[in-house]
């Protein structure tokens, strides 16, 4: 078995790496012109991240390719979502497939068995309860795999249910983050942190304190940086003393920081990733 995703991420952050990843979101319109012009949707889209993997892959431990942008291409988008996978890994970063699964019994078993296969770790839904997680669970315990459970999302309407009081005086969003504690509590790595983590958005950091301190062992992955309205400078909650504990993850800031026209698309999205990942090492490790 490989080292566990949590460990090689510790490991890559430990070395230096900013604790980041890159959304990879193919919108067809905001490709750069000059990538594969006239060829189908889904090789222009793979063409891209061929050219562009290597770049992140400088100055970035992981990836989280958003499946949706790519099943939209049909079939073809889907074998471009996994080559985008193998060729990611290829270059030695993580994959965390943004997949937002939860379903029960034989289906969620299919689920786990394909995309635990094409990824690192991946992102579920709590909804249906343990149970529809169980089969990924398993195979983070097996095989060192790893999950982020949706707990408080960046979207605006999150709020209609996760921000629902229980009879208790827990919200919804708190009740998963306990959850979330207690289905890893038994697959701690060497650095303290377990393979179950939790979906925790950057335009949530009012809460971002005490949902860290409901998910101790959880590393959380923070979307909605930029073009959502959060910002890195808030997220310092999520880390330890070390830089660990949170994987800030930016879509269009770095992917689409270029006008499809521009010749010089690739330096600008270096310098893009370059300037993120400096943001997040600053915030995550503030005395480095």
């Amino acid at each position: 078995m490989d080292s566990p995703f949590v460990e090689r991420l510790g490991r890559a952050v430990e070395a230096g790496g900013a604790p980041a990843c890159a959304g990879l979101d193919p919108r067809l319109p905001a490709l750069p012109e000059r990538v594969a012009p006239g060829a189908p949707p889904a090789e222009r889209v793979f063409a891209f991240y061929h050219e562009v993997l290597p770049v992140i892959a400088r100055h970035l431990p992981a990836v989280k390719p958003n499946i949706a942008f790519f099943e939209a291409f049909g079939s073809a988008g889907f074998a471009a979502y996994e080559r985008t996978c193998k060729l990611a890994r290829e270059h030695g970063l993580l994959v965390v497939g943004d997949i937002k699964r939860g379903d029960i019994g034989s289906t969620a078993e299919a689920y786990a068995r394909v995309h635990l296969d094409l990824a690192d770790a991946v992102t579920l839904h709590p909804y249906l309860g343990k149970d529809s997680n169980e089969p990924f669970l398993a195979r983070c315990r097996r095989e060192g795999k790893g999950v982020f459970i949706l707990v408080r999302t960046s979207n605006p309407g999150s709020a209609t249910l996760q921000d629902l009081r229980t009879e208790k005086g827990q919200t919804v969003a708190e009740v998963v983050a306990r959850a979330v504690d207690r289905w890893g509590e038994d697959m701690a790595d060497e650095y303290g942190f377990s393979s179950v983590g939790a979906v925790v958005g950057a335009t949530q950091a009012t809460q971002l304190a005490s949902l860290r301190a409901a998910m101790p062992r959880a590393w959380l992955l923070i979307p909605g940086v930029g073009a959502q309205g959060g910002r890195v400078e808030d997220l310092a909650p999520a880390f330890d003393g070390r830089g660990l504990g949170g994987l800030v993850n930016q879509s269009r800031g770095v992917m689409e920081c270029f006008l499809p026209s521009d010749p010089n698309w690739r330096d600008a999205v270096e310098q893009a990733v370059a300037t993120f990942a400096a943001q997040v090492r600053a915030v995550a490790v503030p005395n480095s």
